[in-house]
């Protein structure tokens, strides 16, 4: 329990002092940029989604009501009018309830595109390759990056000399004399100093959950925000532990410093560093030139064949009489090389999954090496910035894609047009996302791995603070 004596100690050589006062003020600016830069990312994001979809639905609105016409009155004022090739349905990618909490590299991936028979799988998401990826790929500075990052190198700057400084400066000894020991101040004031600061950080996290980029706080983002703070908490846990540990064992405050800084390098840079990398040639990607050459064989497959899959198609719908209309020939082979590249290309499109889930695999083991590397993980998870929501978005937009096909197909290929009935029956895309309690369900292995090895170096700490003054001092 820490009396008032901590208290006021504390307050006045810490709390309220220059070194303190510097520290709370550098991270509660951190805080707030961070705060600031991942609400107008998710802010711009949301202005062009709407616009998107404002675009995408007047788009469909119209196509809707020349086959509304065409239907009422059996005539068209134009071949082209309402053909089901020209059907554009948007398939957005919303941010997460909590996505201003770890934008990361969102920008490198896509969040927009539109489902139509005049796509495949290869084309599907090829605008937002476009961008530049050396930028994007830095990412952005956010709550998730200031926790991973940045709140171990506070917690080290507040901690570092708290006894060794003691030490040099004879308050031991005083404190000895008095009251016959050390450790018991020693851990209150460690433990005092860096609650203060998890409890800034903590109140920052909240002021930014409440402005929410979003039209309003969703129950959603709250139980994200429950889940996300409580990982940040044990994660500082983790390296309370490791100051602790490095304080009773280590005399020079700059030999505290060096061990914690050299400890923060390895956890934070080096060891996620070499995970990606041995990932990387454990498990390579497919390459891309197969796909692209699965795809552009489809194609011409498509092309040549487009007599024999038209006739084939027209036996499985044999209730789709070809029309006599004068319909471009091009509607028809340009679906048919479409669906035969989609085809094609979806055993390369299995296989690049199969490799990442394997990738992603591997790496879930070696996170157990460092610490940060499972916090970052499953603070982006839980905020809903990572690759892997992602992937799944484009998947689920491709099997929309594919049910799209199926619905058109044998219109395109009759050269006829879909009924209302029919266009009103093509659900909407609306992708699955996962909650935050399921993201946890992933984690707790890997933090109840982290809570069991902070507990043990505490144990030591308490243990070595407890040994004989004359060995403390």
């Amino acid at each position: 329990m820490i009396n008032s004596t901590t208290f006021i100690l504390e307050r006045r050589i810490f709390i309220f002092a220059l070194p303190g006062i510097l520290i709370f003020s550098c991270l509660t600016l951190l805080g707030a940029y961070a705060a600031i830069s991942g609400k107008s990312y998710v802010e711009r994001e949301l202005v062009g989604q709407q616009a998107f979809l404002t675009e995408a639905n007047q788009a469909v609105d119209e196509w809707r009501e020349e086959l509304v016409e065409i239907e009422a009155s059996g005539v068209s004022q134009s071949p082209y009018s309402a053909r089901p090739m020209n059907l554009r349905l948007p398939a957005v990618l919303n941010p997460a309830p909590l996505a201003d909490f770890a934008t990361g590299a969102g920008g490198l991936f896509p969040t927009t595109t539109k489902l139509t028979g005049w796509a495949n799988p290869a084309d599907l998401f090829i605008e937002y390759e476009f961008a530049n990826p050396t930028i994007l790929g830095s990412g952005r500075f956010d709550l998730t990056f200031l926790v991973v990052v940045l709140m171990p190198l506070v917690m080290i700057a507040a901690s570092f000399d708290i006894f060794s400084a003691d030490r040099e400066r004879g308050r031991s000894r005083i404190t000895a004399m008095q009251a016959g020991h050390i450790h018991s101040s020693i851990w209150k004031r460690l433990v005092l100093r860096n609650t203060v600061l998890w409890l800034v950080f903590s109140l920052i996290a909240l002021f930014a959950a409440l402005i929410t980029p979003f039209a309003q706080i969703s129950s959603a983002r709250i139980l994200s925000f429950g889940v996300w703070i409580g990982v940040s908490w044990v994660y500082g846990l983790f390296w309370f532990s490791v100051i602790s540990l490095a304080v009773s064992v280590l005399k020079r405050s700059e030999a505290v410093a060096a061990a914690l800084f050299s400890i923060w390098a390895v956890f934070v840079f080096a060891v996620p560093a070499i995970g990606g990398a041995v990932a990387e040639a454990a498990y390579p990607p497919p390459s891309r030139l197969v796909f692209l050459s699965e795809m552009r064989e489809g194609e011409v497959e498509g092309v040549r064949d487009a007599e024999n899959l038209t006739n084939a198609l027209l036996a499985e719908h044999p209730e789709m009489v070809p029309s006599v209309e004068d319909v471009p020939g091009y509607f028809r082979g340009a679906f048919l090389s479409n669906r035969e590249a989609n085809e094609r290309t979806t055993p390369v499109l299995e296989a690049f999954t199969e490799t990442r889930h394997k990738r992603k695999n591997l790496v879930g083991r070696m996170q157990f090496l460092s610490p940060a590397l499972i916090a970052n993980n499953a603070l982006v998870t839980v905020a809903g910035g990572d690759v892997n929501r992602n992937m799944e978005y484009q998947a689920q937009a491709r099997e929309s894609l594919s049910n799209l096909y199926t619905r058109i197909s044998p219109a395109v290929v009759a050269k006829q047009r879909i009924s209302i009935e029919e266009f009103d029956s093509i659900p909407e895309f609306s992708f699955s996302d996962r909650t935050s309690m399921d993201v946890l369900g992933d984690y707790l292995a890997v933090f109840g791995f982290m809570i069991i090895v902070s507990i043990f170096l505490i144990v030591i700490a308490m243990r070595r603070l407890r040994s004989p003054l004359d060995k403390l001092l």
